[in-house]
């Protein structure tokens, strides 16, 4: 899918974006660069605007996939915790152009543009346009109800992304909030469907995924299981993380009941993994190298030594990784079965930040799933030797490049949408340096063996303060947020700045100059002391000599040699000091 344009158009606004606040995203002008990777990176200072675009898309994404939905559980149904005609914001025009799995290839001959209306206190409205997506073509609304029997989804689902998927470096409730929502959704639709005996029961409908440090493990347990060494080159090079395989893990699943109230109030109990049981679990079992039931704790462990005939089971069990993940995404969600219905009613209700922070955690004796003794073997960069090593003693740093690589290569196919909010914040310079190319690797290594340009999938909006990210970002895809006099918020592509410039391969000293207007090259307190260097007030020999020995404690910078380049210039001019 690629984006076009997003305005907001309620009154209120949204967070920090104002009625009429619009964002525009790829050119129907130039559809050539959108078979390339063109991510676009929202740049300026904290407190912009740029994160709440990303909140705002999440949240659109995630009303409109609660209005097609086939099977939705009965406490979404509670119109207190979903309204139709109400979302977050709630009048918008966005735009996007998207393709379709049953057409004959990956072109933008095949691909739909996809307008989406909402008006406040009404329901949004599909429209879509076959190429050339102009006046020549007439426009047809698609209906975003799904069928009175819930046999299918509304014919709207076709059109909207496989998934969307968010991703942010520090505790960002705000974008995380709908991807919350999504995931009570999904344990609610398992649980009915366990109530109901629904053996129709298959992956969640919504396609919203908040990568956090436990989905990051399903992410990169799945793509270390199926993918080939080809595919995993960006992965493995000991420039990034060095990782060369996986070498063991143990899966832990408790089998808990569950309880609830029957049709006659009645407390009831089901095992929670009746519905898994009798495919998934098995599954499991036939993949792992041993497994035990501890019939005292109700404990189901399986360990995993991996090697090529692990690989080759999970590969002849699963079809394919992303089937895997799902699995264990599920499984995580389990891990929320015991929230009440309150707690669950206060975070679907919510419209702002979710201020209880993230979900109540279960304990040891509530958790359904956990892996245990997650060993990956990896590089050594310093030294070349080859170690086994726990996951959770990889670096922050570490983690957030496997997030974005694995989630890359799990969803090569896959019509995605990809909200990452400050990723790199955990980089080293170096890494900040080359996370956009590693991205575009990542997309391209998943994409071998395919006959489609994997580009024209996917879309990638981040935010970013790093002037090395943006400087790998052609000028049409940074956009500058600012904060406006009359305290209004405007995004601009730097392309069309009064001041516009070429970002791609500009130094960084230039970019942060023109865009976060910080003309120096080294900190604010060095460059302090420098300061109070007073050129006008040295006259003489001694107190030049004096200057540059203050001097000596600094680095090499511009600014320290503009103060030396000074002195030697007085110096010179100076008749009585022939040699200092």
């Amino acid at each position: 899918m690629k984006l076009l344009r997003l305005r907001i158009e309620n009154k209120e606004g949204f967070r920090s974006l104002q009625q009429g606040f619009e964002i525009n995203f790829h050119s129907l002008a130039d559809t050539e660069a959108m078979e390339h990777f063109r991510p676009f990176c929202f740049a300026g200072l904290n407190g912009s605007g740029k994160s709440n675009v990303l909140e705002a898309l999440a949240n659109i994404f995630y009303h409109l996939e609660v209005c097609v939905a086939r099977y939705l559980p009965q406490s979404i149904q509670n119109p207190d915790n979903f309204k139709r005609a109400e979302c977050t914001p709630d009048a918008f025009t966005l735009e996007y152009l998207i393709g379709q799995h049953n057409r004959k290839c990956y072109a933008l001959y095949y691909f739909d543009k996809v307008t989406i209306i909402k008006k406040e206190g009404k329901e949004p409205q599909m429209f879509i346009q076959s190429f050339p997506f102009d006046e020549s073509v007439e426009r047809r609304e698609v209906s975003l109800v799904p069928s009175k029997n819930k046999e299918s989804a509304a014919e709207g689902k076709t059109y909207l992304p496989a998934h969307i998927i968010g991703y942010s470096s520090g505790e960002n409730e705000i974008l995380s909030l709908p991807f919350i929502k999504s995931r009570l959704i999904h344990l609610d639709e398992y649980l009915q469907a366990i109530r109901d005996n629904y053996n129709d029961y298959d992956e969640a409908e919504n396609s919203l995924i908040y990568i956090d440090s436990n989905m990051s493990q399903a992410v990169l347990l799945t793509c270390l299981l199926f993918e080939k060494d080809d595919a995993l080159a960006p992965l493995r090079s000991v420039d990034n993380t060095g990782i060369l395989g996986l070498r063991s893990f143990r899966v832990n699943i408790h089998l808990h009941d569950f309880e609830y109230e029957d049709n006659k109030g009645k407390l009831q109990k089901k095992e929670i993994m009746e519905l898994l049981e009798q495919r998934q679990l098995d599954f499991l079992k036939k993949c792992s190298t041993s497994w035990f039931l501890d019939y005292k704790t109700n404990t189901l462990s399986l360990d995993f030594y991996v090697d090529e005939a692990t690989k080759e089971a999970f590969r002849s069990h699963f079809s394919n990784a992303l089937e895997c993940f799902h699995l264990f995404r599920l499984l995580y969600e389990l891990n929320n079965y015991f929230i009440d219905e309150k707690t669950k009613a206060d975070v679907y209700r919510s419209k702002g930040v979710y201020t209880d922070g993230k979900l109540p955690t279960p304990s040891p004796s509530q958790d359904v799933f956990h892996f245990l003794d997650f060993y990956i073997t990896k590089e050594l960069k310093k030294t070349g030797k080859k170690k086994d090593l726990l996951l959770r003693s990889f670096s922050d740093g570490e983690h957030q490049f496997i997030h974005t690589m694995g989630i890359c290569l799990l969803l090569k196919d896959r019509r995605t949408l990809l909200l990452l909010d400050e990723p790199e914040t955990h980089f080293n310079p170096s890494w900040r340096a080359k996370f956009v190319k590693v991205l575009n690797d990542s997309i391209e290594a998943g994409n071998k063996g395919n006959d489609f340009n994997v580009h024209l999938l996917k879309d990638v909006l981040l935010t970013s303060h790093s002037p090395f990210i943006i400087s790998d970002c052609l000028p049409d895809n940074v956009i500058l947020f600012e904060k406006e006099e009359n305290g209004k918020t405007s995004a601009k592509k730097v392309s069309e700045l009064d001041n516009a410039f070429n970002t791609y391969g500009t130094s960084v000293e230039l970019i942060l100059d023109k865009l976060f207007d910080y003309n120096q090259s080294i900190g604010d307190l060095s460059f302090s002391e420098i300061e109070k260097i007073n050129i006008d007030e040295i006259t003489t020999p001694e107190e030049i000599a004096k200057a540059k020995a203050t001097l000596t404690k600094f680095g090499e910078s511009i600014e320290k040699d503009m103060v030396l380049s000074q002195l030697n210039r007085k110096l010179k001019d100076n008749p009585n000091v022939k040699n200092l």
